[in-house]
């Protein structure tokens, strides 16, 4: 099922309401097909077969489980990095091997527990991206604190590292509202497919 984003004037809160709404509709079954068909189906990428060092989020309340794409991130040798949220509405991105110990930060967002190894968005491969909604131009809706914009900013000038949106499908919105300083994505994947906006 492909959502409606309405008229494109339409608020970036209300637009939000809506699509978590429909992300929340999903049943626990659901939930983990989809994340194992879009981990599958993103590892079959060429971006994702290249890449060294992935960058991912760990997931809050409803957002798509990214589990099953670090497992299959670790199998295949790849260094994985999570954000970890700091003052000012920044994040850096820590190395997350195996059996790292986490904790829930002030939003109620897991992240590593100890300081960890650190490396730059800049010098990632993939970032493998949470939203609220996307569109087919590249636009991606975001939780609204502008964390992932603000880390991003270079990419404006810059083509690495690949941007990808991770999804259900019904997350996918007709057209959003996009500001000046929003960074477009490569790609966005589903259970349904990898849309490509970049060759």
């Amino acid at each position: 099922m492909t959502a409606l984003a309405g008229d494109t004037s339409s608020s970036k809160t209300q637009l939000r309401r809506e699509f978590r709404q429909l992300r929340s509709s999903l049943s626990p079954a659901q939930r983990r097909r989809a994340a194992a068909r879009i981990a599958l189906r993103l590892s079959q990428a060429p971006c994702f077969r290249r890449a060294r060092y992935v960058a991912i989020y760990l997931p809050c309340g409803s957002e798509l489980d990214t589990a099953p794409l670090q497992r299959l991130c670790l199998a295949q040798g790849k260094q994985v990095y999570v954000p970890k949220m700091l003052e000012g509405s920044r994040m850096r991105f820590e190395h997350l091997p195996a059996g790292t110990t986490l904790r829930r930060n002030q939003h109620g967002i897991a992240e590593p527990a100890n300081r960890r190894l650190q490396r730059t968005l800049r010098r990632m491969d993939l970032v493998v991206l949470p939203l609220t909604a996307f569109d087919l131009q590249g636009h991606r809706l975001g939780a609204g604190g502008g964390y992932y914009d603000r880390a991003l900013a270079f990419r404006r000038s810059f083509r690495k590292p690949w941007l990808v949106g991770y999804a259900y499908a019904l997350q996918q919105a007709v057209a959003l509202p996009a500001e000046s300083w929003d960074v477009r994505l490569d790609a966005v994947v589903t259970e349904r497919r990898l849309h490509l906006f970049r060759p």
